[in-house]
């Protein structure tokens, strides 16, 4: 996903800031009451080191934020302290006083069931994946940025689930296991929906090979099983099925690069432009990537199912199946 302007860090770029960078002060409670982060900012700091530092805060549970910049908090400071606001659920500017500026994030509700938010998440990627494939056949949106934006919506939802995993991990509220299984899908579904931007923005390259025999339809074919594949994924129901779906995204895997074999040497000679065959490949490496997160999310209701009794959809319980004597689940 692309880095659309100063400030705006792309998803997969400002989640994985969390991993990356070392996370700002979390003070046990602020003036308030709740739980805060104070971060310092030095005349150097490019714009986009303060929207991965604040992410990093909010994911982390920070409730309260204080961007602290000498001698006065500048423009560009509250344009990505706005922008931050607007890409996360709740956070607004409280305070601009001078050199200090105060984010507060108001009227927090966590969903009622993590298990339901993770499944109404999957069905959104699904559907945006959908979208962006289907819209090969229209014309362009005419806005570079239009699948950017939509992807800040996953972004958003993605980012609420991992802010309240984190603050139910500190306050003794999650078990090891489960807690990392659903942050595992979580994330996962956060790169699959940044897939989905490539699939949509190399939609007007492919312009070209919309005829009956280009692999276009190839494309197609492959991500309809992808996308067969993430949903069968997102609602296994117990360890024998994710070993299952683990088998066939592998199946998935080999076909994309059986496929990128008998395509990309096409523009060798001369029937595909390097520009089209530029776009096919990013199309299959981006489908590739897709069924690999998505093999990690079968990988993590594997291991939920070895925690927990068995479920179904990600996490309802179901009655156990009667085991033989010194067995152990699948």
């Amino acid at each position: 996903m692309p880095n659309r302007k100063p400030g705006r860090t792309p998803a997969h770029a400002a989640a994985a800031s969390s991993e990356g960078l070392p996370n700002p002060p979390i003070e046990p409670r602020s003036a308030t009451g709740r739980a805060a982060a104070r971060l310092t900012l030095e005349r150097q700091d490019p714009p986009e080191h303060l929207f991965r530092r604040l992410l990093s805060a909010y994911l982390s549970g920070a409730r309260s934020f204080e961007v602290v910049e000498r001698p006065r908090v500048s423009s560009a400071t509250r344009e990505v302290a706005r922008e931050f606001c607007r890409r996360t659920r709740q956070p607004q500017i409280v305070r601009d006083h001078g050199s200090v500026l105060t984010l507060t994030v108001t009227d927090e509700r966590d969903p009622p069931d993590m298990d339901e938010a993770l499944l109404r998440l999957g069905d959104d990627v699904l559907a945006f994946h959908r979208e962006a494939v289907e819209s090969w056949d229209r014309l362009p949106l005419g806005d570079d940025g239009a699948w950017a934006r939509r992807d800040d919506d996953v972004d958003r939802e993605s980012w609420v689930l991992e802010r309240r995993l984190a603050r139910e991990e500190r306050e003794g509220r999650a078990q090891a296991r489960p807690a990392a299984a659903a942050w595992t899908i979580v994330r996962s579904l956060e790169r699959i929906a940044d897939h989905a931007v490539t699939l949509g923005e190399v939609g007007p390259r492919l312009a070209d090979l919309r005829a009956d025999r280009s692999p276009v339809r190839e494309l197609r074919q492959l991500h309809r099983q992808a996308m067969t594949h993430l949903a069968d994924v997102l609602r296994s129901s117990d360890g024998s099925r994710a070993n299952d779906l683990l088998d066939v995204g592998e199946a998935l895997v080999a076909s994309g690069r059986s496929l990128a074999e008998r395509v990309l040497p096409a523009v060798g000679d001369g029937s595909m432009s390097p520009a089209t065959a530029a776009a096919v490949a990013r199309a299959l490496e981006a489908i590739g990537r897709t069924v690999a997160y998505s093999q990690d999310i079968a990988q993590a209701c594997f291991d939920r199912s070895l925690s927990a009794p068995p479920r179904t959809e990600l996490g309802r319980a179901t009655p156990p199946p009667q085991l033989a004597a010194g067995t152990v689940p699948a």
